[in-house]
């Protein structure tokens, strides 16, 4: 049973030491196209402004 458990902490230990991603690499992933069709539009029209509704009853209303 010992054993088992050993063997398996070095499994978890070995599958832990992944591959680093770099800077780069996330950037290239930033700038593809697949990221660009799920980002939404940065522009100020992409805003619809509404004034905002006054609630409060007038006098004399």
């Amino acid at each position: 049973m010992r054993s088992v458990l050993f063997v398996a902490a070095l499994v978890l230990a070995a599958g832990c030491g992944g591959k680093q991603t770099t800077a780069a690499e996330w950037r290239q992933l930033a700038a593809s196209d697949a990221v660009k069709v799920l980002k939404g539009d940065d522009s100020p029209y992409r805003i619809i402004y509404n004034p905002p509704v006054d609630l409060a009853k007038k006098p004399g209303s």
